[in-house]
């Protein structure tokens, strides 16, 4: 596999976090990556991306006091998450990267060292990633590891096909120094990329938890709308079947048909008739007459029926305050 290797007496991992607000968070995160306990150099460089609150002194502060390990990019205007993720990947000198955002943190401190090693001894792997801890910051839901998927080596379908880790557990190998343009218009900057590297080798999942995936409502993806994520997704995925080898296009329509559907459900409850037919007609085009026959049926009754369900709802909420009042 072509590594691009780091020059002489530099970091063998770049560790990159990008930060935007994280007041509450970003020295924990900080002190994460501090913690590695490694028999080689490492590097963390931190796009702060000009945050509202106190995040940019806490930055500076860390950067002051560990000038050896953390390189700061401060900006002076707020650029987004995706030109701040390219900014500070063209910036890294190791031949592995690391990726953590700046409002989740690391628990093992021999988290790089591990996976640092998975990769010299599997020259054929591209991606490493391990379990992680998910916390919901409001305490909506107990923490909970996600372990559906069994530690071992996958491919690029498998990837297509499922969750197998959270963005703040990966490794992997310098094989590039930019995303392609394909990448820019997506709204999810990870999952792209580890299909783009899982062009380039294997994937590795291993079954140690040595992360924590803090979900919150300040988060980039767990802040948004379930209309626009699952916009997000089909976007992603009409990406995957535009630029991917062929071959993988079975497999992507009906990655592109459960995106459909779940789009049409979240309109339904969003209230948007118009975008729940749409989906419909979606689901249609991107499957056979006898194919996702339960779920084809579902969209259409929400899509032309439910909406007599949800008026008739409305106007008894109306009627029963008057006669009520009337009474």
């Amino acid at each position: 596999m072509p590594d691009l290797p780091p020059p002489d007496n530099q970091p063998k991992i770049s560790v990159l976090m990008i930060t935007y607000n994280h007041e509450k968070y970003i020295a924990q995160a900080i002190e994460s990556v501090l913690m590695q306990q490694t028999d080689f150099r490492y590097e963390l460089i931190i796009g702060e991306d000009c945050s509202t609150d106190g995040t940019g002194e806490i930055v500076r502060a860390y950067s002051r006091k560990y000038p050896e390990i953390i390189r700061a990019l401060l900006r002076e205007r707020n650029i987004g998450a995706r030109r701040n993720s390219g900014e500070i990947l063209a910036a890294a000198r190791g031949k592995y990267i690391a990726l953590l955002e700046g409002d989740d943190y690391w628990t093992s401190p021999q988290k790089l060292q591990t996976q640092a090693d998975l990769l010299d001894a599997h020259p054929e792997t591209s991606l490493c990633g391990h379990r992680s801890v998910w916390h919901y910051e409001d305490g909506a839901r107990p923490d909970m590891v996600p372990s559906e998927n069994p530690g071992g080596f996958y491919d690029l379908a498998d990837i297509l096909e499922r969750n197998l880790f959270h963005t703040g557990s990966v490794m992997f190998r310098r094989v590039f120094t930019a995303v392609p343009d394909w990448h820019a218009p997506l709204y999810m900057g990870d999952l792209p990329l580890f299909v783009t590297l899982a062009q380039y080798g294997n994937i590795c999942l291993l079954p140690e938890s040595m992360g924590v995936y803090r979900l919150h409502g300040g988060g980039v993806w767990t802040g948004v709308g379930d209309v626009r994520k699952e916009r997000a997704n089909q976007q992603m995925f009409q990406a995957f079947y535009d630029h991917l080898d062929p071959k993988y296009r079975p497999l992507l329509r009906k990655r592109l048909f459960e995106c459909s559907f779940n789009l049409g459900l979240a309109s339904f409850t969003a209230l948007q008739p118009d975008l729940t037919r749409k989906c419909l007609r979606e689901c249609l085009k991107l499957s056979g007459a006898l194919e996702f026959v339960p779920q084809k049926l579902l969209l259409a009754f929400k899509g032309y029926c439910g909406w007599v369900m949800v008026g008739w709802r409305h106007l008894r909420q109306i009627w029963r305050p008057a006669r009520s009042s009337n009474a």
